[in-house]
């Protein structure tokens, strides 16, 4: 496993992680699946979570 890897995991990992953290504070699923998928097309959006890598 390569370090962009490794980062996209981590990534993913503290978006579920806050967004558990919303969905438990508010009791709904809706809201900690909103959360999920927002940060992560956030992630997505300002280059934290890379699927290919950069060109040189």
């Amino acid at each position: 496993m390569n370090a962009r890897q490794k980062l996209n995991i981590a990534h993913a990992n503290g978006c579920l992680l806050v967004a558990a953290l919303v969905g438990a504070a508010t009791g709904s699923w809706v809201v900690f699946l909103l959360a999920a998928a927002v940060l992560a097309a956030a992630g997505v959006a300002n280059g934290d979570i890379r699927h290919r890598p950069r060109g040189r």
